[in-house]
């Protein structure tokens, strides 16, 4: 078993070198590369065994194994803990509470750990899929690569590192605007210190630790809904300006257009005196573009079905995120201002310091996934644009057939554009977020009125 998980490793890893040293050059970033990062953090933080990549490296030690699956059970027993404990202090709240604004805090402390919970769940029920998913995209990769040797679908880490460590940065400052609301406010519902025995016995630091450390493997864990599904999309888009650039480069193979523009008047005028020169020069400027443009238009559909695939599979996860994203948003919006004239009053930012920075942090989840995500959007209106363009350019150096083929691909581009579409319920589509900002005012408004 260990010989048949290590010999499944080094394949993915020479699939990966495989595109990476695409014309000898080893610049292209395979989707596996960008997420492994993210695999590595839930592989010793979470339940997660295999969800990308093959466990084990080179069959680790039984000690590291044993601390391995000990930091999983302690984790896993620390969500369920504070998840039960958070849901008795919210069923407590709601008959308590004098408005909504009173148990907001316990919701804002619940519901993130068990959306974390629940992205882990689904993870281990379709993890078979994700690793056909993953399998079946390496072989996609390596496919668009020897169409164009060329062509480099993700050139440069930058923006994958930058992601990753803004959200290190932006965990940072949510942990310490938590701690500090710890240690001002001991009493508060949504902490185990609430109780005045518990006070007596335990020191702060460590209730303190124990909701921290709670937090932070919720980040790790809803993370996945937005890093998994943003740079699968993201890793789409770059393989369908791939295939943009391959139909350029067709388009530029042989002379120039202003040449055979003047080959074929040429051609033309010979004609006219020699028959037998006019069928020889038609035949010489004949452009035959039917094969390459099918293999195009086959990658595109293969890169269509993998969509589909992630709809399914990842839609959920972003589905989950994005409505929690709106609720805290929404949450936190209110509370800042709910909390704001107590801060002015006081002249301290104290009371909204805590729900500034974590909307600041929610914020920038939700829109840096949505706008990376609906790059597939943007790069499928490239493409389409490119294609109409180079077809009237070059109208006259093809005939009938390809033009044919062409219009064809193009009519099926408009009818049916990829776009990332989770579960069918909505679009990632940069517009998208101007509807998402009108329900959050317009929940923020009510909510305001209400108090």
């Amino acid at each position: 078993m260990a010989n048949k998980i290590q010999d499944v490793e080094m394949l993915s890893r020479l699939r990966n070198q495989r595109i990476r040293k695409a014309n000898g050059l080893a610049t292209n970033i395979t989707l596996d590369e960008t997420l492994r990062p993210l695999w590595k953090l839930t592989h010793y933080s979470g339940i997660l065994l295999d969800w990308c990549f093959p466990i084990s490296n080179n069959n680790p030690r039984r000690i590291c194994k044993f601390l391995r699956y000990f930091s999983i059970a302690l984790s896993f027993s620390l969500l369920v803990a504070v998840t039960s404990f958070q849901l008795m202090q919210l069923l407590l709240g709601i008959e308590k509470a004098p408005n909504i604004h009173a148990i907001i805090p316990n919701m804002l402390w619940f519901i993130p750990i068990v959306l974390g919970i629940v992205i882990q769940v689904h993870c281990l029920r379709l993890r078979r899929k994700f690793l056909g998913f993953f399998k079946d995209w390496r072989q996609l990769e390596i496919e668009i690569v020897h169409l164009n040797p060329n062509c480099i679908m993700c050139k440069s880490r930058k923006m994958h590192l930058m992601m990753y460590g803004i959200y290190v940065v932006i965990t940072l400052a949510s942990v310490i605007a938590l701690g500090m609301d710890i240690s001002n406010n001991p009493e508060s519902s949504y902490l185990i210190s609430t109780y005045p025995a518990v006070r007596q016995v335990v020191p702060l630091i460590v209730i303190g630790s124990v909701h921290l450390t709670s937090i932070v493997l919720t980040w790790i864990l809803t993370s996945l809904g937005d890093f998994i599904p943003s740079f699968t999309y993201y890793h789409t888009a770059l393989a369908v300006s791939c295939l943009e650039n391959d139909v350029r480069a067709l388009f530029d193979k042989g002379k120039d257009a202003d040449d055979l523009f003047i080959q074929s008047r040429l051609s033309l005028l010979a004609g006219k005196l020699d028959p037998l020169k006019k069928s020889l020069s038609t035949e010489l400027s004949t452009w035959q573009l039917d094969v390459p443009i099918l293999r195009i238009w086959t990658r595109f559909e293969k890169i269509g079905k993998m969509v589909s695939r992630a709809d399914f599979l990842f839609g959920s996860f972003m589905v989950y995120s994005q409505a929690g994203a709106i609720f805290f948003i929404t949450a936190l919006l209110y509370s800042v201002l709910y909390n704001l004239g107590d801060a002015l009053r006081m002249r301290s930012v104290g009371p909204v310091l805590s729900y500034t920075l974590n909307l600041l942090a929610i914020l920038f989840r939700f829109f840096s996934t949505m706008l990376i995500s609906s790059q597939l959007h943007r790069s499928v209106g490239k493409f389409r644009t490119a294609l109409n363009d180079l077809l009237s350019q070059n109208w006259n150096r093809m005939n009938k057939g390809d033009r044919d083929l062409l219009r064809s691909f193009l009519w099926r581009l408009q009818a049916d554009p990829l776009v990332a579409h989770p579960l069918g319920v909505y679009k990632v589509t940069p517009s998208v977020l101007l509807s998402v900002f009108g329900v959050i005012v317009s929940y923020v408004i009510v909510l305001l009125q209400s108090k």
